[in-house]
């Protein structure tokens, strides 16, 4: 069994959230009913699975979905609540954002965490609720990561900040230099990333892994993003994994500006539509026009 791993978050006037300054309300109407499009867009998959949607603002509402289970999150509970409970406050990386509450990404991690102890099948996907497939091809990517040795299949293969870089520089010089004594380079755009096409990392847009994998491994925000801890884990222990192209946030790489849409052997896989389950653009008046063409593409998927 596959087990799906879905969060959830909106921004609702007057109701608790660990949220930054800055976001903007959410519109509630188009955020749940994406999500409930790529719920059934998940269940079109000919696969065995359940469907494990993290409710991080506890603002979901109650949907007659099959194979769905809803798992309160932890975003709308204040930090006496969340002292309380050990699998939050255990966490390696949480000490990293006791002084900073409102990171999104922390909250992302936190609600794939979640979702991962709470799984019941053999194998995890982590995906976001703005993101559905064109293939039924998961159980083809499984029998490939059995037969390739696969630690896990992903989408992307995203920049490595300056940071990241700085605090691994040892172990990751030796992936990103051709040459021993060629200079790594650095890029000041997009934040300050490394200029390499050697290696990039994966995220959580869709990632493919057996449970066990998390076992070992906890996703993390500690390298910048959410689940680049999974390359860096791989690559320390010389581990094999697949990064599905094209490369949209990496900007190593020239890809188009539009819908990101990843290719598995050549045919279209998955579209997303990048902006993040807790982020604007399936609120902001100034992405509608982006927003309504997934839409569309989203109806006409599955």
């Amino acid at each position: 069994m596959i087990s799906f791993i879905v969060p959830f978050m909106t921004i609702v006037k007057d109701k608790f959230l660990n949220i930054n300054e800055g976001f903007e309300y959410s519109d509630s109407e188009n955020m749940i009913y994406a999500t409930i499009k790529t719920i059934k867009n998940i269940n079109s998959l000919k696969c065995e699975k359940e469907i494990l949607l993290v409710d991080n603002s506890h603002t979901w509402p109650e949907v007659d979905l099959s194979n769905v289970r809803v798992i309160k999150g932890w975003q709308a509970l204040p930090l006496k609540e969340l002292e309380k409970i050990p699998e939050f406050m255990n966490h390696r990386d949480i000490q990293l954002s006791l002084d900073n509450f409102g990171n999104d990404t922390m909250w992302a991690s936190m609600a794939f965490h979640l979702g991962v102890q709470e799984a019941k099948g053999d194998y995890v996907v982590l995906q976001h609720n703005d993101t559905f497939y064109h293939q039924d091809c998961i159980d083809e990517m499984i029998e490939q990561m059995e037969e390739e040795e696969l630690e896990y299949i992903s989408v992307d293969n995203k920049k490595i900040w300056i940071s990241t870089y700085l605090l691994n520089k040892d172990f990751l010089d030796k992936y990103i230099k051709e040459y021993s004594l060629q200079p790594v380079n650095f890029s000041p755009d997009s934040g300050g990333y490394i200029k390499t096409k050697k290696i990039g990392f994966a995220d959580a847009y869709f990632f493919l892994c057996k449970r066990k994998f998390f076992d070992i491994y906890n996703i993390d925000w500690y390298y910048g993003d959410t689940n680049h801890g999974a390359t860096i884990y791989c690559l320390y222990n010389d581990l094999k994994y697949l990064h599905l192209g094209p490369y949209y946030d990496n900007p190593n790489w020239e890809t188009e500006d539009t819908l990101h849409t990843y290719y598995y052997k050549d045919e279209p896989f998955l579209t997303h539509l990048k902006g993040g389950f807790s982020e604007n653009k399936m609120s902001s008046k100034d992405f509608e026009e982006e927003f309504n063409k997934y839409l569309e593409e989203l109806k006409n998927a599955k």
